[in-house]
């Protein structure tokens, strides 16, 4: 009785066993998925071509003396400035070094009496040295400026085109691999013109602050 008893146990038992081992060969084992993993984005390259727009402030000074007139004069003002730039840079690592050629119309204007001097147009061009943080580029340049000021008095006009230096500092920011912003200060001095047959002489400085933006090709 009791041989009956363990062989129908044992029976039970090698049943059950093979039950389960057929539902645990049913069961297919699906690994994780891979974590993604997110490329970088590239560090942005300063070297290429650009294209842009800039306004801003032209704080201009006007001084003037005559051989006729003993002493000097002068005045100030400050005026609307709004033009364009092109240029290109090269990038070494961190070091960007480019050139740049800008011109813009400037509203600057003293006047007095039927006397007025307008600095109408004021241009540049400049070497620019910087280092670029990835997409922030901060630097130094300096080179020649040019404008074209105008005399008015009620017994006739004069217009001269001024020659000269100048030297400034920047940031420029790259919102995309394209677009870039600046914001901007250069002292320009333009050195001094005769009017009128050498009869009145002028010296024009200037400190400019603008913003603009530039295309990158």
């Amino acid at each position: 009785m009791n041989i009956l008893r363990l062989s129908a146990l044992a029976s039970a038992s090698l049943l059950a066993l093979g039950v389960v081992g057929a539902q645990a060969a049913d069961l297919t084992y699906e690994p994780a998925p891979a974590p993604v993993v997110e490329a970088a984005p590239a560090a942005f390259n300063w070297t290429g071509f650009y294209l842009g727009v800039h306004a801003g402030a032209a704080i201009t000074d006007f001084d003037y003396s005559s051989p006729f007139v003993a002493g000097t004069a002068s005045d100030d003002n400050t005026g609307f400035l709004g033009g364009v730039q092109a240029g290109y840079n090269w990038q070494f690592d961190n070091i960007v070094i480019g050139a740049q050629t800008d011109f813009a119309y400037t509203s600057a204007k003293i006047s007095d009496g039927g006397f007025e001097n307008k600095l109408e147009w004021l241009g540049s061009t400049t070497a620019r040295v910087g280092y670029a943080f990835d997409n922030l580029l901060v630097y130094g340049k300096g080179g020649v400026a040019y404008g074209s000021s105008k005399i008015t008095t009620p017994v006739g006009d004069d217009s001269k085109w001024h020659t000269g230096w100048t030297a400034g500092v920047g940031a420029e920011y790259a919102f995309t691999q394209n677009i870039t912003g600046l914001v901007e200060y250069n002292y320009v001095d333009l050195g001094s013109q005769d009017y009128f047959d050498n009869a009145v002489s002028a010296d024009i400085t200037s400190n400019v602050i603008k913003a603009g933006l530039n295309y990158k090709f």
